[in-house]
């Protein structure tokens, strides 16, 4: 499928807007601070099968990690964004929505980052898109702090020299970083 030949990605976007909310308002409430991911990493990954991901793990960093074509292509592409947050908290996150603002701890770092990993990731999978490169989908641990990138690290030291290139959705909505 080409998905670029038609609207197939505004489409899809415009409608499933209404369940990436929904899912960026239960995300955002997991606490998920640097080293203590596990709730976040869990649900992460079950979602990731509830799309039809058929290989999904969480890794010893606590990323949870969804292989696409990783076996058939020698070389990988890297797309992730991070789960952990800044706040120390352990209980549920307040979140409070004000019109289409979400308020909580995390909500635009990274969590709404998350979200958009997650959905473009769904879109992906239901529409069988072919690839080139093994795609590597990566909900990434210990970004935050004294997290020190120890997901990050365990990702390059588990695919090493197969990866080509890495794209990090961090920060708020318009950042995207490229490493080639």
């Amino acid at each position: 499928m080409d998905c670029r030949s038609d609207d197939s990605i505004k489409n899809y976007v415009n409608d499933n807007m209404e369940e990436a909310i929904i899912l960026l308002e239960t995300l955002g409430k997991i606490p998920a601070p640097s080293n203590h991911e596990k709730k976040r990493a869990e649900f992460c990954k079950e979602w990731f099968v509830n799309q039809g991901a058929e290989k999904v793990y969480i890794d010893d960093a606590l990323n949870v990690i969804c292989e696409i074509g990783c076996e058939e292509h020698g070389d990988i592409v890297v797309f992730m964004a991070h789960t952990d947050v800044v706040f120390p908290d352990n209980q549920e996150l307040q979140m409070k929505r004000e019109g289409n603002i979400l308020y909580a701890p995390g909500i635009g770092d990274d969590t709404a980052n998350l979200i958009n990993l997650m959905m473009g990731t769904k879109y992906f999978l239901k529409n069988k898109v072919a690839t080139k490169k093994g795609i590597l989908i990566v909900a990434n641990s210990g970004e935050e702090g004294m997290g020190n990138l120890k997901g990050c690290k365990e990702i390059f030291k588990n695919y090493g020299s197969r990866i080509k290139e890495v794209y990090s959705f961090d920060c708020y909505l318009g950042n995207v970083s490229r490493i080639q």
